[in-house]
């Protein structure tokens, strides 16, 4: 009897030993895919928080040139160029604002095109050039870029829905345009300006 409550004893002790060793298998596994999911998740969130917040900013007053002031007749005045400045905004990290990291879009009532992306000719349709800072395409803190958008340089073709009318790209007094510029990290930069009764060659879009 004494022999026998011995051997019971040692395979219940292994038993035992065996669940343990289980358990703590198990339990390690449900620690690393733990910390897997919280880590992704961190990362996640850090994404979402990038995306979600507008790394540049632009100044207020944008300059607009027109064309056909003369005529008396606001229908025929045409928006054909517009500079604006662009910078970083505080707590961001620089932007790259090269055409291979950046796309801008331009949108009136009659159609909307990209002038800014790879493909593009850009230089043409959209210039941007350092004002402050080095001259490389990162944009930094401390550092602004102008932006120069020529309309009279965008192809019929290029506008969606296509343009018949060759002056119908331009903007018009009492009409919306809206200029959208696409960083690769960073939400939209949205431009939205609503061009006032025009009377002068060159004239400030508030």
């Amino acid at each position: 009897m004494r022999s026998r409550r011995g051997v019971t004893g040692i395979e219940t002790a292994i038993i035992l030993v065996a669940f343990v060793i289980t358990a703590s298998a198990f339990s390690f596994v449900i620690l690393n895919v733990g910390f897997i999911v919280s880590d992704k998740a961190q990362t996640t969130v850090i994404s979402t928080l990038k995306e979600t917040s507008s790394s540049l900013m632009a100044d207020p007053s944008i300059t607009g040139y027109f064309s056909n002031t003369t005529t008396g007749d606001q229908s025929e005045v045409c928006l054909e160029e517009i500079v604006f400045y662009i910078k970083l905004a505080q707590g961001h990290e620089p932007i790259d604002c090269s055409d291979n990291n950046m796309m801008i879009t331009y949108t009136l009532a009659r159609g909307h095109t990209v002038i800014y992306s790879t493909g593009i000719p850009n230089g043409t349709v959209t210039t941007i050039k350092t004002i402050t800072g080095d001259s490389d395409s990162l944009l930094e803190v401390g550092e602004k870029m102008q932006v120069v958008v020529d309309f009279k340089q965008i192809k019929l073709a290029d506008i969606k829905p296509q343009i018949v009318s060759h002056p119908d790209k331009y903007g018009k007094p009492f009409e919306e345009i809206r200029i959208e510029i696409r960083p690769t990290v960073g939400s939209i930069l949205s431009i939205e300006r609503e061009i006032p009764s025009v009377t002068t060659v060159v004239q400030t879009l508030l």
